[in-house]
């Protein structure tokens, strides 16, 4: 039998959403999607589509049909336990401090610590040497607090990164949560140099609606320092990637349409950045009580209608979240670790005062001592044995583990928003697949 003529299936793992124009498909397994001819749907429910359609080879190639005697829940194990605990990957949130010169109205966190130890910091530095010779992929992830409250430990340690990487090879990349108060002219291209290259960046909305809830710490505006360095680097030729985070809620989401609009006429049509809208919640602040929120449901349901206005204004969107592993959380991996300013190491960001997150000690010899039993939790009970994730559609996606924290404290298994909103969020993400115009037409 030769291969034109094997049996085929469609994949398990194919999301569509049909449109007058065509059908969208998106396999969370390979990755591969668009906007594809409609009479791809006939296609994908023959059992011997005729290849030398070059339609039928696309859905093959992306993955959409696949040979009728794989086992893809198989498959997507394997692939699974590959990158949830493969050793030459090595991910590390840092917290360079644990102070912040703002006061946000829905932070959770407590400023109990300041910027991370020497001997913290020598830690990393020999940890990340010891492992060096076996990575192939160093991913650091700043975090605070504040990082670039404490810019010189970002700088010091990047340092080291980046001649570590060097010396073995390996890929290093890096990306940092920042308010953007200190990503000035002066010190943003030195981070840059040193292999700090993707940012988040939060405004929530205009200058009257943002310094309403991101102040300086003791009062102030910061709207206008951050905008100031944004244009800057919109202005440069850095080679950068920054993500625009609006953090919306009944307060200010009438005024979100309007400042997307100005985003787009200010950073639109420039790929360096993207846009990302996410309902404020109650995360564990002092001041949770008083915030006007959306519930979990209607707030992600609310994201959809900005996200299609940003496109039309020319911005980009993160999405990733379809795409292989694109909504696992970082605390599900067995190769992610967030290191305090303390040393302490924490799986999860947000319970950073829960004992259960509290699974191990670096130490200054680079020495990553962990409690196995806490450990466990986070990174096992997904879909590597719950059985409803592994049918799935897009398990490939989130493994399960979309949020190990949310598992752990209410015993039901987390989706990502993304799943119950996918037929929508498909046509916002997707672009029609080359010589779709051709493909219209019968083989």
């Amino acid at each position: 039998m030769t291969a034109s003529e094997a049996p085929l299936k469609r994949s398990r793992y194919t999301l569509q959403a049909r449109q007058e124009d065509g059908v969208y498909l998106q396999n969370t397994f390979t990755g591969s999607g668009g906007l594809y001819p409609s009479r791809a749907l006939e296609l994908l429910r023959r059992s011997q589509p005729d290849l030398s359609d070059p339609l039928a080879a696309l859905l093959l190639k992306d993955g959409h049909l696949v040979p009728n005697d794989i086992d893809e829940i198989a498959r997507a194990t394997r692939h699974q336990m590959s990158a949830f605990f493969r050793d030459d990957v090595l991910h590390l949130i840092l917290f360079s401090t644990e102070q912040c010169n703002f006061r946000c109205t829905y932070c959770y966190e407590k400023f109990k610590h300041g910027s991370m130890r020497p001997e913290v910091r020598e830690g990393v530095k020999r940890l990340v040497s010891q492992r060096g010779p076996g990575l192939k992929l160093l991913s650091i992830s700043w975090f605070g607090g504040e990082p670039l409250y404490a810019h010189e430990v970002v700088q010091e340690l990047s340092e080291h990164f980046t001649a570590v990487s060097q010396e073995h090879g390996f890929k290093y990349m890096a990306h940092a949560t920042t308010n953007g108060y200190y990503l000035t002219p002066e010190l943003a291209p030195a981070l840059i140099e040193n292999g700090l290259r993707d940012f988040q960046i939060t405004l929530d909305g205009p200058a009257a609606v943002h310094d309403r809830t991101r102040m300086l710490q003791g009062g102030g505006p910061t709207f206008d320092t951050i905008w100031a360095n944004l244009l800057f680097l919109k202005d440069s030729n850095l080679d950068f990637t920054c993500t625009l985070r609006i953090n919306f809620s009944p307060d200010n989401y009438d005024d979100a349409p309007a400042f997307i609009s100005t985003l787009g006429e200010t950073f639109g049509y420039d790929p360096r950045f993207k846009l990302h809208a996410h309902p404020v919640g109650r995360w564990g602040g002092e001041q949770d009580e008083q915030l006007n929120v959306y519930g979990m449901d209607d707030g992600f349901d609310r994201a959809l209608p900005l996200y299609e206005h940003a496109k039309s204004c020319g911005l980009g969107m993160l999405h990733a979240n379809l795409n292989p592993f694109g909504s696992v959380c970082y605390a599900a991996r067995g190769n992610s670790f967030a290191i305090r300013t303390s040393g302490q190491v924490v799986k999860c960001t947000v319970a950073l005062d829960d004992e259960r997150n509290h699974v191990g000690q670096l130490h200054a010899d680079g020495t990553l001592l962990l409690d196995r039993e806490k450990l466990l939790p986070w990174v096992q009970d997904n879909a590597l044995i719950d059985t409803t994730c592994q049918s799935c559609a897009i398990r490939p996606s989130c493994h399960g583990a979309a949020c190990p924290l949310d598992k752990m404290n209410t015993g039901e298994q987390p989706c990502p928003d993304v799943k119950r909103n996918f037929k929508k969020f498909l046509p916002l993400t997707l672009a029609p697949v080359e010589g779709f115009q051709e493909l219209e037409v019968l083989a």
